[in-house]
């Protein structure tokens, strides 16, 4: 009967290992890894009630209680995280499996202390130390991915004897634990753990930028590896297996980002103090890395801006073939909607576009994958390195978006950088090369891209969403792009402003509070009655938290004699905005800060707000740009298609009606 048991036992445990093996096969392309999530998660559903069944349930009650709590935590976690998040998230995820790890281990080894063989105690002691220093080195690592601390490396003095002294003393006091009385033996694993975790931020904080995605299938591994201790504390065979398993493909994982990179394990580790110096600014001493001096300024990138964006255009009419390729900017921006649906325009005019994916691109392994799958690219576009370098060369366009290490010639042509030797995405050696990033500074690696610089190269800086926002905007015909970049840049902003507001055939005004400080209104409804008359379709978009009361805006325009049907509720005229020509607002900040959408966790994150940022052209005419009540900066000032007139917004009213009234004379 025992032997009986026994063979079931393991026929069992085989064909659940069997499903977390297929699970984790499927993981290699793409599309599996749906289904590959689906069926691990099935397996580890399977593992759950083997156990329960084979341990008996003592307390039916808190089972099914815990399981509710942790369900719903991880549901509402699953459900508040973005995308920008998801690096982050894996990494504390991470952490509660060392935190788990460590949590068994010690029970286990003060509940059992008489009874463990000496294999299962050290097991015990060693699983311990390695979910300890995998619970901070996670927490460490998460808050980098979140911005809650300084990304790049941080080396303390004497780092590497301090990292030496405390792996010794570890190692230690885990096999004095071993030798002790129970009592004693409780005090020297906490003392353990308090190290491993000490261990773990000196580890991590010395690891930073482009390493992260190696960081976090390091931690990965770890997890792994604390499990399967666990299980010999226990003598769960399947947990053996499992955590073995995650243990295993991590660190293949591990080498593969690795060998990606050329980089070695040790020196990501523990780096070379020999390395080229990276100054402040993030950028590699050019005498360090043989490179010439700093190229164009974002300054004068941005009075370029409305004659590179129509060379853009014209090399994106006349390509054939393009490779598209996102990096870590693409994600920060949140840009994967406007990429894929400028793509999908493009393929609508015939072309054939692909995506190009580094393996390392991004904060964690697959993070492009993902936020491309998420946006609705079909897999059978994304191309992997290897595969897509040899088709550069008979490319007409290589547009990169977000993307600056991976594609950085000096990792092939510069000796002693950072990033010499990393294998990279061969986008110089495309027809033409256009540029979407924040600036033109080196990435992570602080090393200058040169491929800026290059003849054939179009660097259109600023936020990638919006760049590629007006990139598709002016390939649809019905859609044309407003741009006054030379009135902007010479200062005549108000010479800027009268030249949109001649010009727009729709206008939606938005009001807000210091509009009716400034008792702005009639001017504002004059403005308004001059741009109907000549000819303008002209709407007011009312928020309903506008002002300091509800209704606040909608009292003093009717007090200006605004007629009421003119005055759209927010719901109404969201959807107009982006076939509006001119959004007009005056006196309002926190109700159409774009940051209510794309930054998380500040006071006004989710809230709803008017699209005034998806006009073609947006007018401010606030006191000043400081941020409104909430304290939040709003990105909408920044923006290449926003005009600023600041000052009294009375005075601004006037000044827009008399310099119309000379135009129009």
């Amino acid at each position: 009967m025992t032997e009986t048991r026994y063979v079931l036992d393991l026929v069992l445990d085989l064909v659940v290992i069997a499903f977390l093996a297929i699970g984790i096969w499927q993981f290699r392309t793409p599309r599996g890894a749906k289904f590959g999530n689906l069926t691990a998660a099935f397996a580890l559903l399977c593992a759950f009630v083997l156990v329960l069944w084979r341990s008996g349930v003592v307390d039916p009650a808190t089972v099914v209680i815990s399981l509710l709590i942790g369900s719903a935590g991880g549901y509402a976690v699953a459900r508040a995280v973005s995308m920008i998040q998801i690096p982050a998230m894996v990494a504390v995820q991470n952490g509660a499996g060392g935190m788990a790890a460590v949590l068994v281990s010690l029970v286990e080894l003060m509940r059992r202390a008489d009874s463990l063989e000496f294999v299962n105690e050290f097991s015990g002691v060693l699983g311990l130390a390695i979910g300890a220093l995998t619970f901070s080195g996670s927490m460490v690592a998460a808050a980098k991915l979140a911005g809650k601390m300084r990304q790049p490396p941080q080396v303390l003095p004497a780092h590497g004897v301090l990292v030496l002294a405390t792996l010794v003393a570890m190692a230690a006091i885990g096999l004095w634990s071993l030798n002790v009385p129970i009592v004693v033996r409780l005090y020297l694993l906490i003392f353990q753990i308090v190290l491993a975790a000490v261990f773990g931020v000196l580890f991590s904080i010395r690891i930073g930028g482009a390493d992260m995605p190696v960081l976090i299938s390091f931690l990965n591994a770890n997890t792994g590896l604390a499990a399967a201790l666990c299980g010999m504390v226990i003598g769960n065979q399947l947990l053996i297996a499992f955590g073995a398993t995650v243990a295993a493909s991590g660190s293949i994982l591990t080498h593969l980002m690795c060998r990606a990179m050329n980089r070695n394990l040790l020196r990501i580790f523990v780096p070379d103090s020999r390395q080229p110096k990276i100054v402040a600014q993030g950028r590699t001493e050019p005498a360090a890395a043989g490179l010439p001096n700093p190229p164009v300024s974002p300054a004068d990138s941005q009075r370029a801006d409305g004659s590179k964006l129509e060379q853009a255009l014209a090399v994106l009419s006349d390509a054939k073939k393009i490779i598209i390729v996102p990096g870590y900017g693409m994600a920060l921006a949140q840009a994967q909607g406007e990429l894929v649906a400028l793509a999908n325009k493009l393929a609508e005019m015939g072309k054939r576009v692909r995506y190009a994916i580094h393996p390392v691109a991004g904060r964690m392994p697959g993070h492009m994958n993902v936020l491309l799958a998420e946006a609705g690219v079909d897999y059978d576009l994304l191309v992997e390195m290897e595969e897509i370098n040899p088709e550069f060369q008979a490319t007409d366009l290589a547009l990169v978006v977000g993307a600056c290490d991976v594609v950085n010639p000096a990792a092939i042509d510069v000796p002693g950088t950072p990033i010499t030797g990393m294998p990279i995405l061969l986008t110089h050696e495309a027809r033409h090369v256009t540029c979407c990033n924040y600036d033109d500074q080196p990435g992570y690696s602080g090393v200058k891209n040169p491929l800026y610089e290059k003849p054939h190269t179009l660097l259109l800086t600023g936020d990638a969403k919006e760049t590629l926002h007006r990139i598709l905007e002016a390939l649809t015909d019905e859609k044309p792009v407003i741009v006054h970049p030379a009135a902007v840049a010479a200062g005549d902003v108000l010479a800027a402003a009268c030249d949109a507001l001649l010009y727009a055939k729709t206008v939606v005004i938005v009001p807000g509070y210091g509009m009716a400080l400034a008792q702005a209104q009639f001017k504002v409804a004059a403005l308004a009655a001059m741009l109907a008359k000549r000819g303008a379709a002209v709407k007011f978009a009312i928020h309903p938290v506008a002002g300091r009361m509800p209704g606040h805006m909608n009292v003093i325009l009717a007090e200006a004699e605004v007629d009421y049907e003119n005055l759209l509720e927010m719901d109404t005229v969201n959807p107009m905005f982006e076939e509006t020509d001119v959004a007009l607002i005056f006196g309002a900040c926190d109700v159409v800060n774009p940051a209510a959408i794309d930054v998380p966790g500040t006071p006004i994150s989710g809230m709803p707000i008017l699209m005034a940022h998806a006009a073609k052209t947006v007018i401010v005419c606030n006191l000043d740009s400081k941020p409104g009540y909430s304290g939040v900066d709003n990105p909408l000032y920044e923006s290449p298609k926003t005009i600023l007139l600041l000052g009294d917004a009375q005075k601004t009213a006037s000044k827009l009606i008399s310099a119309l009234e000379a135009l129009h004379a």
